[in-house]
């Protein structure tokens, strides 16, 4: 192999991990209170005894937000049966758009299941804090605006600890085998 694609290949060695368990934790705590997008107050708590695989996006994305929930979907498909043992989050990072039924309708094009978070938001700072999510509202002359966001999957255990943080932009299949390895492994103790 000649150096010019040693170099870019060991790079990509780096940045793609391994092993199906590969993990990040950030030392934050995971509990909140947010809205559901059926207008209920809705606790990270009540989710225990599932793994949770939570995302952060809005609803006018035009191509992460669509892209991460089409791929979330898919990994709740593929686990047949067991995806009873796991729930989908997806919170806002928009509360301004994104009331409970925008989040309803727009849920409902990618999985029956998932469950859509929104809040204040001094609330929605205070959860993108815990998390280590990144965002800033980025505002257009016509008085539009889009929203540069982080783009990570986290995925809280059974005990409702952050476990794993899967980096934007690897496969559905990737995040197939860190859940499924997670119900192994949980099923095993």
């Amino acid at each position: 192999m000649t150096r010019r694609l040693l170099v870019p290949f060991l790079a990509l060695l780096l940045i793609v991990p391994s092993s199906p368990a590969w993990a990040t934790r950030p030392a934050s705590a995971v509990d909140f209170t947010l809205t559901d997008h059926h207008g209920n107050l809705f606790q990270l708590e009540q989710l225990r005894g599932k793994l949770v695989l939570l995302s952060f996006g809005y609803t006018y994305c035009p191509d992460i937000c669509p892209t991460e929930l089409a791929a979330l979907s898919r990994v709740l498909n593929a686990l047949g049966d067991k995806a009873q043992q796991v729930q989908g989050v997806f919170i806002s990072l928009d509360p301004q758009r994104d009331t409970p039924g925008v989040l309803k309708n727009y849920l409902a094009y990618f999985h029956e299941d998932l469950i859509g978070l929104t809040g204040s938001g001094e609330a929605i700072r205070k959860v993108a804090r815990q998390y280590q999510v990144r965002y800033r509202k980025h505002e257009q002359p016509d008085g539009s605006y889009s929203m540069d966001h982080s783009a990570n999957l986290y995925i809280v255990d059974r005990q409702g600890r952050l476990s794993t943080v899967v980096p934007y932009g690897l496969p559905p299949e990737h995040v197939l085998r860190v859940v499924n390895a997670m119900l192994q492994t949980t099923e095993q103790e």
